[in-house]
Order: C-alpha cells, then structure tokens, then sequence
C-alpha cells in the first residue's frame, strides 16, 4: 500500500466537489489522491467546463497502482450514466481501500434523489451504505472541526422513529461503547470525557416535558459508566456547545441529526469533516452538499475538502501506532 495515497469517490459530478478537487490539485494544495470515475464521463465533463488537465489512469497492474506524481490521477471502470459513476465508485474505491491499496476514502458529496430514484430505494446515505458494504452493526457518524467533535447517536431517519431506535436493545450502549473507542484509537484521547444531550427540550425537565430521558437514556447512561467511560449528562441540548463545555469535554453527543448538525454548521462555516468511525476503512467526507448554485462561480469555500484530507493522514498514523 501507498501510504500516502488516498482514494476518491467522484460524487455527483455535477456539483461542487469535483470542481474543488480539481481547483485543489491545479493550485498544488493536495496531492497524493486517485479519484474513481469512468474516463469517459469525466472526460466529458472536462470538456464541457473547459477544463484542461493531464489524465493518468492508474488501473492496478499486479495489485500495484500505476500513480503518477505530475498528472491528475483517476481510476477507470465501466459505468452506464453520471449516477450509476457516482453509485459504483463509491463501491470500488472502498473495496480498494479494504485491499489496503489506499490509507483511506474520501466521499464527495452526492445527490441522494438521484440514486433512489434510479439505483437503490434503499439507499439512505453514504455511511449507512458503508456500514452496510462493511457489514458493520455498529458505527458513528462524527463530525470534526479543530479540537470540536460532535456525534449524533441516529443519522438519516424520521424524527417520529428517533425514539423507537434508541429504545432497540443495546442500541445506545454499542454506540457510546464503540464511539468511545475511535476517540481512544483514532484521536489519541486516553481518556475520553463524553457529554450527552437529551432528546427532548431542557433534557426534559425531569420529566415535566416527557420521561423519555428518565426512560431511554439515564439506564443506559448508568450501564456505560460501569464500564470505566466518562460520559456525563444527559443535559439541555441547546447548553451542549458553551465555551466552557468545549474547554471541558472531549466529545459531544446528540441525540439526532439536526441536534449536532444545526449548531456545528454554525460553527465549523463549511469547514469541518464528516468522519464515519468504526469501519474497516478511514472514511471521510466534506460537510458540505452538491451546491449546484455554486457551480462554475468560484465562490465554493474548500476547507472542509483540505481538512479531509488531513484527517485521514491523522488518523491513519494514529491507527498505526497501535500496530
């Protein structure tokens, strides 16, 4: 394995990602990277956006890469259209990744409606799909940005359903046990301090407002910390992110999407990296969506792209040190 190779899932070649990477790989800011897209296509697009670019295809021969330093790098397969290119991709950039040919994966943002509608209706994310290719019972969605992680316990579901999940036997226990284990492993925190929200305004209000804290969450809060974790809570979900709690505490867990997502947006300004923990791979991707808006007017803002990156290199010396 090239251990400073990372692969690249194309994403919607239609929106912004692409067109990141690119500008990236033209200014010399990041290298080192082979993106995953059939040739054709991608040589449409270049022509469309008159983009002109040197192409190597590094296609394995004897397993080994065939990575050239001055020219963009992309690994070609067959592909029908653009979605059923996005769909692939991320199928085999991740079984190249599992091969350890790659240190890790980054996913560019991708049209979900599109591959529901012409792929897989079963489809619900990019890393409930990699949980699923990776026959993972049990991973997190993490979000990062300097020093700042934040969790949330359910990703992509009803919020009518929220409550239904967490009560799943041994559903909150695995996730905190397993999150607990990627600060330890991936970050290099020896010993993590955990804080977690409730699920409904004011934790509750000690059951005032609903006893699904009392019910849900305390039991299982109170299973975990017999397992030497630090967690602590739960507490308002709107005094999770106050200077003093991120000074204090090493990870932020909420309850749903929105809850983590909402307030770290806020924060991170399109800057911070969405990390799946717990898989066989190092997965990152951008926070950020496709931005068709975006597209062609060179206002799209690359940090979260760069510090993809970054991560997977962190992370993937952190996971090393433990060999």
């Amino acid at each position: 394995m090239n251990k400073n190779l990372i692969a690249i899932s194309i994403g919607d070649i239609d929106g912004i990602g692409v067109e990141i990477l690119i500008n990236l790989w033209k200014k010399k800011i990041v290298n080192k990277f082979v993106l995953f897209t059939n040739k054709i296509i991608f040589k449409k697009y270049l022509v469309k956006n008159k983009i002109k670019i040197d192409i190597n295809i590094v296609n394995l021969e004897y397993n080994k890469i065939k990575y050239l330093n001055a020219k963009f790098n992309i690994f070609d397969f067959h592909s029908k259209n653009k979605i059923d290119n996005t769909y692939e991709s991320i199928k085999i950039s991740y079984q190249l990744c599992k091969k350890n040919i790659f240190s890790g994966l980054i996913t560019l943002p991708l049209n979900k409606e599109l591959i529901i509608k012409k792929i897989d209706k079963n489809f619900i994310g990019q890393t409930e799909f990699l949980e699923k290719i990776d026959k993972q019972q049990t991973s997190n969605m993490i979000f990062i940005y300097k020093r700042l992680i934040i969790s949330p316990l359910t990703t992509h579901i009803n919020i009518n359903k929220i409550t239904k999940i967490l009560s799943k036997k041994d559903y909150i226990f695995n996730k905190i046990i397993s999150i607990n284990k990627s600060l330890k492993n991936d970050f290099k925190i020896n010993n993590p301090q955990i804080l977690i929200s409730g699920i409904n305004p004011h934790a509750g209000e000690k059951g005032k407002i609903s006893n699904d804290e009392n019910i849900i969450l305390i039991p299982e809060i109170k299973k975990i910390k017999k397992k030497n974790i630090n967690i602590h809570g739960p507490i308002s979900a709107d005094a999770m992110l106050t200077k003093r709690n991120i000074k204090k505490y090493d990870c932020f867990l909420f309850i749903f999407h929105d809850q983590a997502l909402i307030p770290f947006k806020y924060i991170s300004q399109f800057s911070g990296v969405n990390f799946t923990a717990n898989l066989n791979i190092i997965r990152t991707s951008p926070d950020h969506g496709i931005a068709y808006d975006l597209v062609g007017k060179n206002k799209a803002i690359p940090l979260s792209l760069i510090n993809c990156f970054n991560l997977i290199n962190k992370i993937y010396k952190n996971r090393n040190k433990l060999i």
